[in-house]
């Protein structure tokens, strides 16, 4: 480029020194129609040198002006954007800390401009849901389902998370329409049959949320005490609606009739025996039970089994006792074992299953289940000292 200039320059200056040399100006003349000038070649040449700075002068301008005009565009274009984006990620810091209102108040401003509208006002919503602010967090699940970005860039996380608060904020019927409404868009999964299964159960739809829960129990990601859950609640339900409509009678065909591994399930042999116990047949509750009392019975479980008033139960106890030989300080069969004695009166060997229990870990239930003991077998003073030591834990 800098030869190619310095050419240029050298070939214009012989061209004006061209004429002094052979003692001749040298004239060019210009005709334009009636109008003729004159020039020597030294004028043209400095006339062409002028045009060409000018030529540059004004390049050089337009090509400054361009970027500045773009760039100034630009911003104001992309300025709301880009505001949006930090109020975005400040946003996310504040909820993670747990400044639940300040993320609110920076999720709700920036939502319109984000190219993440859905997921603003969805952390906005739950950021109120937090703060006990169920107007506000029903306003902006409003926002998701009427404004025309949320609603192209819908997904599937976007329905769970929305179905979730409406869930907590008892709007069961909005919960019900939003799940109606995207159904066939979006496909039935486990995370969306959850979904329907909970809202059939506060609906009180609890044969509905009977069947689905069977298909539910096919998905392998799902959590197994969460199953357990559902099932406890929506099979005691349709328990207590066959015992109103027909009998006590009623649920046992029932159950007797469900398949040999639905009968082995924790949640559905819990809700029959709360049903049995609720209607005063306790007798049979041991065997009910004891054919779910293995090692890898769930924590839920046989927390919910020491809390049942099984008479003579024997063979469970026994069968926690084959447990713990093999794990002698394993501290859920330890506190099963003692809640299991001391229904079953049997105090000695509960009040030793409490110590062991209560050397290795202590919990307000164990304390609670170790008092109510101390009290049966007439030691009031040292129930009463760990009754002080349970309202000294708080």
């Amino acid at each position: 480029m800098i030869r190619s200039i310095i050419k240029l320059v050298l070939l214009l200056a012989l061209i004006a020194i061209a004429p002094f040399l052979i003692d001749e100006k040298g004239y060019i003349l210009v005709a334009m129609g009636d109008l003729t000038y004159e020039l020597t070649v030294v004028s043209a040449i400095l006339l062409m040198v002028l045009a060409s700075f000018i030529f540059a002068f004004l390049f050089w301008g337009s090509r400054i002006g361009f970027k500045f005009t773009s760039s100034a565009w630009r911003k104001l274009a992309f300025s709301n954007k880009a505001k949006a984006k930090r109020e975005f990620q400040k946003g996310i810091g504040a909820y993670l800390l747990g400044d639940y209102k300040q993320a609110e108040e920076l999720m709700a401003k920036c939502a319109e401009h984000s190219d993440m509208t859905n997921s603003a006002w969805l952390v906005a919503a739950s950021a109120a849901n937090k703060l006990g602010e169920s107007a506000k967090t029903a306003n902006y699940l409003k926002f998701i389902a009427q404004h025309p970005q949320a609603q192209e860039n819908f997904s599937f996380e976007t329905l769970l998370v929305a179905g979730r608060l409406n869930l907590d904020d008892k709007q069961f019927s909005k919960a019900r329409a939003l799940l109606d409404e995207n159904h066939k868009l979006i496909g039935h999964d486990g995370r969306l049959l959850g979904l329907d299964i909970e809202i059939n159960i506060h609906e009180s739809k609890f044969e509905q949320a009977t069947e689905l829960i069977k298909t539910a129990r096919k998905d392998k990601h799902l959590d197994r005490d969460k199953i357990t859950d559902w099932e406890v609640r929506a099979f005691s339900g349709y328990f207590i609606e066959l015992i109103q409509t027909s009998s006590v009678e009623a649920v046992a065909k029932y159950y007797k009739a469900l398949s040999r591994k639905e009968r082995q399930s924790e949640g559905i042999v819990l809700a029959y025996a709360n049903c049995l116990i609720a209607n005063g047949l306790v007798t049979n509750l041991e065997n009910l039970v004891l054919p779910l009392i293995k090692k890898d019975a769930s924590i839920s479980f046989i927390n919910a089994v020491k809390q049942l008033p099984i008479q003579n139960s024997e063979h469970i106890i026994f069968a926690v006792q084959k447990l713990l030989q093999k794990q002698p300080e394993n501290t859920l069969w330890l506190s099963a074992l003692a809640h299991l004695c001391v229904a079953n009166k049997e105090y000695d060997k509960a009040h030793k299953a409490f110590t062991s229990l209560l050397k290795i870990e202590q919990n307000s239930d164990d304390l609670q289940g170790y008092a109510k003991l101390l009290e049966l077998m007439g030691e009031h003073q040292q129930a009463n000292r760990v009754y002080q030591e349970l309202i000294a834990q708080g």
